[in-house]
């Protein structure tokens, strides 16, 4: 569990700083023809819009699980509505 947490933490701190890194010194190297820009720029190019349409499947399924737990909730509630309706001596109880 501690190893796996370190990994993922190792993981994101030197993604978060590769990002930092190549939004500070990408422009500079972009105007000099650096290959590893073009490079880079070209798979943005290309999964750029697999990323954001898989983003939006994402929301639409987070979107609908909402809903659909929302409705189950109120089943639930308008169950638990009609048996304390139908148990004799609910009325007196309140």
């Amino acid at each position: 569990m501690v190893l796996t947490t370190l990994i993922v933490t190792f993981s994101l701190v030197v993604g978060l700083a590769l990002a930092v890194l190549l939004s500070v010194a990408a422009p500079p190297m972009r105007a000099r023809g650096s290959r590893l820009v073009a490079r880079l720029d070209a798979l943005a190019e290309r999964w750029g819009p697999v990323a954001a349409r898989s983003a939006a499947r994402a929301r639409e399924r987070a979107q609908h699980a909402a809903e659909h737990a929302a409705d189950q909730l109120g089943q639930r509630a308008a169950a638990r509505r009609t048996r304390s309706a139908e148990e004799p001596g609910a009325a007196r109880a309140r």
